[in-house]
């Protein structure tokens, strides 16, 4: 079965279940970008044979991305299957992952022709690089909000009731144990919606196709400073809406 999903020109997605104890499952999506000519992958998974074929067929992986400080459980191995591929982690991830061989980090600026990063300021527990692919206007986010529809058991329960992050595009309540600058992610969350996004594809939950840049900010309050979910589409800053 085809595992790798396309999902716009030169964007796929490789999704699989993630368990984080307490018998909490999560979906976890590996994103695979084509940049100047080779492949990106964002937030590797295991990958097996099968799945490296099928990333063989797309086109040569060209760098190994770890978009913050929570997702790289997979880049040593990713890295040992594409020893020529560049490591790639989100800032602070070297010193947190010492004996990995890295490349450099991903940080705000352009990455490669194709490619651009925007760190999230403020939220340095958490350092997470959004990527925005110019060719095809998609956002990739990680952690920064999920897209979770549905689920059962104790990973309703949690999702439901303690992160608050589900049925609709929203951050989890965790990531303000994260945060320690509202003024900052604002900021960052204001540059980031400048782009002219098509969609949001994120690591946990379904890709955002319409309204994305609304969609994502209504997601993005808490970090926006705003004392409430907005409804879609809303107008104004958060210094015009109530702040908490």
């Amino acid at each position: 079965m085809e595992q790798a999903k396309r999902i716009a020109d030169g964007v796929w997605g490789v999704e699989t279940v993630v368990g984080v104890g307490l018998g909490v499952h999560l979906p976890l999506r590996m994103t695979v970008l084509r940049v100047d000519g080779g492949l990106w992958l964002v937030s590797p998974i295991a990958i097996d044979d099968a799945l490296a074929d099928e990333l063989s067929a797309l086109g040569e992986v060209h760098a190994l991305v770890a978009p913050n400080l929570l997702h790289h459980a997979h880049v040593e191995a990713a890295k040992r299957r594409y020893p020529e591929a560049r490591l790639l982690g989100a800032p602070g991830l070297a010193e947190k992952r010492p004996a990995l061989p890295w490349d450099g980090a991903v940080d705000t600026g352009s990455l490669a022709g194709d490619l651009q990063g925007r760190r999230i300021e403020g939220a340095d527990k958490l350092s997470e690089v959004v990527l925005w692919h110019v060719p095809s206007a998609t956002l990739v986010v990680t952690d920064a909000v999920f897209n979770i529809p549905e689920a059962r058991g104790m990973s309703w329960l949690v999702l439901e009731y303690l992160s608050k992050a589900l049925g609709h595009v929203e951050q989890s309540r965790l990531l303000r144990r994260l945060t320690g600058d509202r003024a900052a992610t604002a900021k960052s969350v204001a540059a980031i919606l400048e782009w002219p996004m098509q969609r949001v594809v994120m690591a946990h939950g379904d890709v955002v196709t319409e309204q994305a840049a609304a969609e994502l900010s209504a997601g993005l309050w808490w970090w926006q400073g705003i004392e409430r979910r907005p409804p879609i589409g809303a107008t104004g800053s958060a210094d015009q809406m109530v702040r908490a």
